[in-house]
């Protein structure tokens, strides 16, 4: 059954009072997704991973800042347990990055973004760090399905688990596809799209109906990039910026990201990342190799 909120009601869970278009969310704005069934007062624990890094330069994460300078920039994915469920967010690179990424992603890309990464970090080797298989996670959801963030949604080739995509990010990967280039969407990545649960969802969604994982839709970077809100019990907040937010220098200093589809929203989203920093939430970078420096990764829980 679909949950639908409003974005009241979103901003009401993420204890901002500002208005939505302050916040970028356009008026209006309505979504569906997954409700899925829940424990009262669900323990929220979250776990981080590294798939590996990239290698590559400032400018690209930080639009016309420190031209030319080299940056290994980490590659993160989550899980979050729910009460006895488990919620991944992003998959990371696919498991050809460890083995030859210059022919899966082509020279043009990894001229620009080189990944280096081991066999063992693949999504669904360090997920048994946890002892948990792709195919008892409850649903994953995927922020966009550029190639460090999708690319290992293969391995839930033949399970029930449902992805979840933006509508119109889905669109846009369809279109990816059929074009054959390699971009920062690789074709390759989405060659079992018929052997996955893919589900569509259009706005804000609140994916176990408790206010506790709610997504939202946050363009700019791509058509439909989606971020996501953590609330655990005791009313701590992290939101999930993935690419949204490359960097924590990205919504500081008000830095646009260096690669972005619309540039007016993907500032929108900084913006309101920002907003709910100063409202105590804690906002997660997605490529930040400061910040994740200091962070702890499973099998030890994310913030303890």
């Amino acid at each position: 059954m679909a949950d639908s909120i409003s974005r009241r009601r979103f901003l009401t869970i993420a204890g901002v009072t500002a208005s939505a278009g302050a916040l970028g969310i356009p008026a209006g704005l309505v979504g569906s997704g997954p409700r899925l069934a829940f424990a009262a007062e669900p323990q929220i624990e979250v776990y981080a991973f590294l798939c590996g890094i990239l290698k590559t330069q400032t400018q690209y994460l930080l639009k016309d800042t420190r031209v030319g300078t080299p940056m290994n920039i980490p590659v993160p994915f989550l899980l979050i347990k729910h009460g006895k469920d488990w919620v991944a967010f992003d998959t990371g690179n696919n498991a050809m990055c460890a083995k030859d990424p210059v022919k899966y992603w082509g020279k043009k890309v990894t001229d620009a973004y080189m990944p280096v990464m081991k066999d063992y970090e693949e999504f669904h080797v360090q997920t048994k760090k946890l002892g948990v298989e792709p195919k008892a996670i409850k649903c994953a959801i995927v922020s966009h399905g550029h190639l460090d963030h999708a690319g290992s949604i293969d391995n839930f080739k033949g399970t029930k688990v449902p992805l979840y995509f933006q509508k119109k990010e889905l669109e846009v990967i369809k279109k990816a596809v059929a074009s054959g280039k390699k971009t920062a969407y690789i074709p390759d990545d989405f060659k079992v799209m018929d052997k996955l649960n893919i589900k569509a969802v259009d706005g804000v969604f609140d994916v176990f109906g408790d206010g506790t994982l709610v997504v939202f839709p946050t363009p700019g970077h791509t058509p439909g990039h989606q971020s996501m809100l953590v609330k655990g019990r005791d009313g701590k907040m992290l939101v999930i910026a993935a690419d949204a937010m490359y960097t924590m220098e990205n919504m500081v200093d008000a830095i646009p990201p260096g690669l972005y589809w619309n540039m007016p929203q993907a500032m929108e989203a900084l913006y309101m990342f920002k907003i709910m920093k100063m409202m105590n939430a804690e906002v997660m970078p997605s490529h930040d190799p400061g910040y994740w420096k200091k962070q702890k990764l499973a099998p030890k829980t994310f913030g303890s």
